[in-house]
């Protein structure tokens, strides 16, 4: 089994260095991701632009989740990953975007103030499997690989 596609994706401010957050979210996705951004108002009314890379391609998709490294992937692994599965057969995690420009990959967590690149990954399961043990076993295989 493997993932259909990968989503990664950004908010960020107009005084951002969008050029250098682009570059790493492009980074992370694979190459050949599409990058879209568009333009819209915070809540207070201030200029952000949303950022997302998007990549079809069922290989690059594994190997953007490989980019996580070989710790955050034993992390994922250790700590509870159902949390991090929905329904529709999503997995997802938080990266800190203060760490991916600077080449450094880093999970966000629940204390996490700064800024977060949310990745979504499409797990690549059918009737009957377990899509916890696909992402799992994914995981594993690429950890074994590292």
């Amino acid at each position: 089994m493997s993932l259909h596609s990968v989503t990664w994706r950004v908010n960020v401010s107009a005084l951002d260095q969008s050029e250098l957050i682009q570059d790493s979210i492009k980074w992370i996705a694979g190459e050949k991701s599409s990058i879209k951004i568009s333009k819209d108002k915070s809540f207070h009314g201030a200029e952000q632009y949303t950022i997302v890379a998007k990549n079809m391609n069922k290989k690059d998709s594994k190997k953007s989740l490989g980019r996580l490294g070989e710790n955050i992937l034993n992390e994922l692994l250790k700590n509870d990953i159902r949390l991090r599965v929905d329904e529709n057969k999503n997995f997802y995690v938080r990266l800190k975007l203060s760490e991916l420009v600077r080449g450094e990959v880093s999970l966000a967590d629940n204390n996490t103030s700064s800024s977060t690149v949310k990745g979504t990954f499409k797990i690549e399961s059918y009737p009957g499997d377990s899509t916890i043990e696909v992402i799992s076993n994914l995981i594993q295989e690429l950890i074994s690989r590292l």
